[in-house]
């Protein structure tokens, strides 16, 4: 499913996206800049959007591990 981004900046930061644009890629849109410079920097920075998932998941497993193991304790044996 696609999201839609819709940023407000300043009209300077408007002329710098306008000027990178037309310095990569003449024939992207403004929002395909956007989205092309932020996977840049993901890739620049080691980020990957599908570790958050895996996160999420590991987090929510842990959270039940600890219930268990917080029920296990004060179970009597």
């Amino acid at each position: 499913m696609e999201k839609t981004i819709f940023i407000r900046c300043h009209e300077l930061t408007n002329k710098l996206l306008e000027k990178i644009r037309k310095a990569e890629m003449p024939h992207r849109s403004r929002n395909s800049e956007i989205i092309y410079l932020i996977h840049k920097e993901a890739e620049r920075l080691g980020i990957d959007a599908e570790d958050e998932k895996e996160e999420k998941k590991e987090d929510v497993k842990l959270g039940l591990t600890g219930l268990v193991q917080k029920a296990q304790q004060g179970s009597p044996q």
